[in-house]
């Protein structure tokens, strides 16, 4: 696993020192996988954030953008995603927190005076991309008995009115006739 690892020893020195970066890096440098290991992200990730001292608890507020590929759930049209995600995570040096685990505190750990915000933008990514993508609300999807995308037009097949999913109950029902 790579890292995006940000020396914090000019800021450690003194409470309330903070300092603000800026960088560009790829998907698999913050622990997501390569494009062909499944990743759809493709593109880089940029990254602009503001590092603060409080206490000796780095707190790491900023914001990550990117762009991904998805496709569209109706009718699988590719398409192209920007992914703009922001974050505000704190990171305790190791053996800090004492009896708390890292988990229970909700922080990130770091040691060696460096602080690895592959974790913030990981988390943020992966949060912020929705389970599906549509490319329009208007999106009509593909043609069940064809396949042809019906964005682009009809395709003349016959389609029955209503799902087909429900013909057994509408059988059972007298196909409407009776009222429930």
């Amino acid at each position: 696993m790579n890292f995006v690892l940000i020396d914090v020893r000019d800021i450690l020195k003194s409470s309330g020192l903070s300092k603000t970066i800026e960088l560009e890096f790829t998907a698999a440098e913050c622990g997501i996988p390569e494009p062909g290991d499944g990743s759809c992200f493709s593109q880089p990730f940029h990254l602009k954030a503001e590092l603060s001292n409080i206490k000796g608890i780095i707190r790491v507020k900023g914001g990550v953008k990117t762009m991904y590929d998805a496709y569209c759930a109706r009718c699988l049209k590719p398409l192209r995603v920007t992914l703009e995600e922001d974050f505000d995570d704190g990171y305790v040096q190791y053996g800090t927190l004492g009896p708390v685990s890292a988990e229970d505190a909700e922080v990130f750990v770091y040691s060696d005076k460096e602080i690895d915000v592959g974790c913030s933008v990981r988390e943020a990514a992966l949060l912020g991309v929705p389970i599906r993508h549509l490319c329009g609300e208007n999106c009509l999807s593909l043609c069940q008995i064809c396949g042809k995308d019906l964005n682009e037009g009809d395709c003349g097949c016959e389609r029955a009115a209503g799902d087909a999913r429900f013909a057994a109950l509408g059988a059972l029902l007298g196909n409407g006739e009776n009222d429930v």
